[in-house]
């Protein structure tokens, strides 16, 4: 039998649970448990009696929450909303492509997993849709009433009005334009006629054996937003591709009434072409354009690094000069941008790309000594041509391939004096022309940047650090078109949240910002009724966060999204 007893030591109280016999005959405290003083017994007491919860799940929260709120400041869902007429019930072509594109970000797959994704997220109950009307044809078929045709094509006039409010809340600086091109394999079938788009040509992510799509891109060069993009068929080369994005832009401009000689476009040295070159004077733009090396002069290209001027704090590690020359019969302003970073990363590739090369022929050297080894002189040069394919391996590494008592013989070398020139001459080095002779050396790196922000985004969408583009099975042009708009525009949002983000947390990289969103979940509590009857009681509570994570939710007002739910 127990009991509670009480003791009193000092001026205090203590209590314990002392379980009582017969020892022959007598009662005796045969067991004795300290319980403590009534403080800590009323809070055990608590403890005991608090509910148990039945059931715990836990959704995805941070990302997609951000992602959702940054459409709606943005003005993206009002827009998307105003060009597609809001069914009676059910979700809208408005809710169908911003889901796209938050899935891409946040879980990229094929359309037969959006339906179970977004049943995991806080997106469920913002929107209090159910999951069955997210289904893969659900999907398709709102996408099928897109007009995507020429003359009224419903995804062109969305760019245009976004650009528009986008003005208005002044977070575009239309007046540096980043442009680019890229292509994106397909999984679009030969024998598929119903597909002019994907076509086949020069894979830039090796696989030359798929119909591949072109995509040019346009962002604000300053803060990284789309503007406009166009995909064309794969078997257009970049340079072709130029004229016809040219006149989107222009057309773009004048539109929004933005004076062409304000804006300066930045493109990759694939497009400084000389006919582009006549293209962008005509279009009285100003333009920053990476040259190729071999067109640069040389006395500019190979000037010693110390004799080029630092750039500020703004730009570490760069430096760069600046030179009037006359490049495809006119003068324009020629400048020589080094990055000691970007050499770093260019030796970096080079050695290993050399050690890779090297070991290959080594491994190649020893079969051939072999005696039953039977190889042609053809099939031995080919296999050396395509080892010292990488950049400057040609260079780097000399060869001798002899016949000899019916074999092959091969000997190779390290050309250390290559290597010095390449040092001294070549790595970190960035020729740039442009027809704004009024700016500084610095000026035009730094304006040059924007560019490689393009590059990032577009290394972003095929390794998936970004924004999943692939898996791409779409296989009709409409639908491909429908698929890079929505890919385009969570392009957008997340630059959105990058850019704020800056100013919590500096140096925060567009993967790191991903991750920390990510790792912000939602748990839901299912505790059992209160009495017999009733419903289930449900209380919700969000992840333990990180420093990061917390300056991030108080910027994005996630606390809003919990605010949402309980009205």
């Amino acid at each position: 039998m127990a009991s509670l007893i009480k003791k009193k030591k000092g001026n205090q109280l203590y209590y314990y649970v002392a379980e009582s016999a017969r020892v022959n005959g007598q009662p005796r405290i045969v067991n004795q448990t300290y319980l403590g003083n009534a403080e800590k017994l009323a809070a055990l007491v608590k403890d005991q009696t608090a509910p148990v919860p039945v059931e715990a799940t836990g959704l995805d929260y941070g990302l997609p929450g951000a992602l959702w709120l940054a459409a709606q400041r943005l003005g993206v869902f009002s827009v998307l909303e105003s060009l597609w007429r809001k069914p009676r019930s059910g979700p809208a072509t408005a809710h169908y492509l911003l889901l796209a594109a938050i899935h891409r970000i946040c879980d990229p797959g094929p359309k037969t997993e959006v339906a179970d994704w977004y049943r995991g997220t806080i997106l469920h109950k913002l929107w209090d849709l159910p999951a069955e009307r997210f289904t893969s044809q659900a999907c398709w078929d709102c996408f099928d009433h897109i007009d995507t045709s020429e003359e009224n094509d419903q995804l062109d006039q969305a760019q245009h009005r976004l650009l528009e409010i986008w003005r208005q809340q002044e977070v575009v600086s239309q007046r540096l334009l980043a442009y680019d091109t890229t292509n994106f394999y397909t999984w679009v079938a030969s024998t598929n006629t119903r597909n002019s788009l994907a076509q086949r040509g020069r894979n830039k992510q090796g696989r030359h054996d798929l119909r591949q799509v072109g995509l040019s891109y346009v962002l604000d060069g300053m803060n990284g937003l789309s503007l406009c993009h166009h995909v064309y068929p794969g078997n257009v080369a970049d340079a072709d591709e130029f004229p016809v994005a040219l006149e989107r832009m222009t057309a773009l401009l004048d539109r929004h009434q933005i004076p062409r000689g304000e804006v300066t476009l930045v493109m990759d040295k694939g497009s400084a072409a000389l006919a582009n070159t006549l293209e962008l004077e005509k279009a009285g733009v100003g333009w920053i354009s990476a040259l190729p090396w071999n067109q640069a002069p040389e006395q500019l290209r190979e000037r010693e690094v110390e004799k080029l001027a630092p750039c500020s704090s703004q730009q570490p590690g760069v430096r760069a000069a600046a030179k009037p020359m006359v490049i495809h019969g006119k003068e324009y302003l020629c400048v020589v941008k080094h990055s000691a970073s970007f050499a770093s990363e260019q030796l970096h590739s080079v050695t290993t790309s050399m050690s890779k090369a090297l070991q290959s022929m080594r491994r190649l050297s020893v079969e051939l000594l072999k005696p039953k080894a039977r190889f042609t002189e053809q099939g031995v040069r080919k296999k050396i041509k395509r080892w010292l394919s990488r950049q400057f391996l040609t260079d780097l590494i000399r060869y001798e391939l002899n016949l000899h008592q019916g074999h092959w013989h091969l000997q190779f070398d390290f050309n250390h004096r290559a290597l010095e020139r390449l040092l001294a001459r070549r790595l970190g080095r960035t020729v740039l022309l442009t027809n704004r002779l009024d700016w500084t050396a610095e000026q035009v790196a730094a304006g040059y940047a924007g560019q490689q922000q393009i590059e990032k985004i577009f290394r972003g969408l095929k390794n998936g650090g970004w924004l999943g583009w692939n898996p791409m099975h779409h296989w009709t042009d409409s639908k491909i078109r429908v698929h890079a708009f929505y890919c385009m525009l969570g392009i957008s949002l997340l630059q959105y949240l990058h850019n704020q983000a800056q100013t919590v947390w500096p140096g925060l990289s567009m993967e790191q910002l991903i991750e920390q969103l990510r790792q912000i979940q939602q748990i839901v509590l299912l505790y059992p009724p209160l009495g017999e009857k009733g419903p289930k009681r449900v209380a919700t509570v969000l992840s333990k966060q990180t420093l990061a994570q917390q300056s991030l939710a108080e910027l994005f007002a996630l606390q809003d999204l919990c605010s949402t739910q309980r009205r």
